[in-house]
């Protein structure tokens, strides 16, 4: 049961570093994004650290998430609530669940579930029988809650239930989609019956439901499959990128993670590779550096290719400005777990040793 639970609070963390690092790529100001104090458990209880790996906020919580505008969420006997960056309580756990905030408002779940504000208020509701995640561009996605595992077996097929409210609560852009993804640079992927276009922020279709498949726009430019291969699409649809590829990440920082065959390199804007095709998995670039995987080893580039930090570890996170989190092999000695590494390769937390 233990480990079971430590799994999951893996997952809810990676998850939360998934969305800072989404942001970062496509933020108005990136440098927000650029994480300052990082999340480090100590004998199974988590706090932070600065860049040089001091302690800042002593380990004392069951579990916490990276800041998103200046405070964190955090648990504590058994509730969430929120902390500042000098490590005070700003809103009391309360909450059987929270997401960080965004917009200026986060989604709770407990006795009431809503969005709240700094206050600890709540601010608004979705529409009953459904939940959010977060603000995007002034919309939040709503989604059905899932049924009792029985029926979801059985009777329930969620189709065209997905929509988007505004700040007041209401409907913006009504339920009609099976799934959608967030807004971002003023357009949403969303599918109807397995096929994939963009709407804008009223609902209005710009790029119609051709596609297979779709991210989201970064950098201008959005992957789309079409029969099994990934091809880039400008904001009215047209393809900027004529090559085809058996996979791709979103654009980042000028270059994109680009699949050819089994093998994973980086392409520019005009499709021109600029870092040869030869890693089983990669990362997008972050700070000026991507997560390579080597002989089951993850290590770090840079744009040219150079490798910066050798493939050493089990997995390599995204660079969150100056720190990355890094999975340590206990062979190496350095113990089981998760740690941190600065921009050179050198370690700046060990985890303890299990």
């Amino acid at each position: 049961m233990k480990n079971a639970i430590n799994s999951l609070l893996t997952l809810i963390r990676l998850a939360l570093i998934a969305v800072i690092c989404h942001s970062a790529a496509n933020a108005e100001s990136p440098d927000k994004w650029k994480a300052k104090l990082f999340p480090v458990d100590r004998n199974g209880k988590w706090g932070f650290i600065d860049v040089a790996g001091g302690v800042v906020i002593e380990p004392q919580f069951q579990e916490v998430s990276y800041f998103s505008e200046k405070v964190a969420t955090v648990k504590l006997k058994g509730k969430y609530g929120y902390i500042d960056e000098a490590g005070k309580i700003v809103i009391e756990p309360r909450f059987s669940y929270a997401f960080p905030f965004h917009e200026g408002l986060a989604w709770v779940q407990g006795d009431h579930s809503g969005f709240i504000d700094k206050t600890g208020e709540f601010a608004l509701w979705a529409p009953e029988g459904c939940y959010c995640r977060e603000f995007r561009e002034g919309l939040a996605k709503t989604m059905p809650y899932p049924p009792p595992p029985a029926i979801a077996q059985t009777e329930f097929e969620p189709k065209r239930q997905v929509g988007f409210i505004d700040k007041t609560g209401k409907y913006a852009i009504n339920p009609q989609f099976d799934v959608a993804w967030d807004f971002e640079e003023g357009l949403a992927a969303v599918s109807i019956d397995k096929k994939w276009g963009f709407i804008d922020t009223t609902g209005r279709f710009v790029i119609p439901l051709d596609y297979d498949g779709a991210h989201y726009f970064s950098e201008g430019i959005a992957a789309v499959v079409v029969d099994g291969k990934t091809v880039f699409i400008d904001k009215t649809g047209n393809r900027v990128i004529q090559t085809k590829y058996d996979d791709a990440h979103p654009f980042r920082e000028g270059l994109c993670a680009a699949k050819f065959g089994a093998k994973w390199g980086y392409i520019n804007r005009s499709g021109t590779v600029v870092i040869e095709p030869k890693y089983h998995s990669v990362s997008s670039f972050s700070n000026g550096l991507a997560g390579v995987e080597v002989d089951r080893k993850w290590g770090y580039i840079n744009k040219k290719g150079d490798v910066i930090i050798a493939p050493i570890y089990d997995y390599g996170h995204f660079f969150l400005g100056e720190l990355a989190e890094v999975t340590f092999h206990a062979a190496r000695g350095d113990g089981a777990g998760r740690g941190y590494v600065n921009r050179t390769g050198r370690v700046v937390w060990n985890p303890e040793p299990r």
